[in-house]
């Protein structure tokens, strides 16, 4: 069996990614900022925005916002 490092080859990996992203997306929700959200993780502000589409993060953001 071949090893491969390819995330969209491991079904249990990619849901695993899947999860980060949903709680990502709880915490910036809950206004938690994505500074913060990245040092937990020991990643870059960049890391998190390139797990999203363009945009959703400051949609998020917008919405939260809006709602206080």
């Amino acid at each position: 069996m071949a090893n491969s490092n390819n995330s969209g080859d491991d079904p249990v990996l990619r849901e695993l990614i899947a999860i980060k992203q949903l709680l990502i997306v709880a915490l910036l929700r809950d206004g938690v900022q994505q500074s913060h959200i990245a040092r937990a993780l020991g990643v870059s502000d960049a890391t998190i925005s390139r797990l999203f589409p363009k945009d959703l993060i400051k949609t998020i953001k917008t919405a939260n916002d809006a709602e206080r």
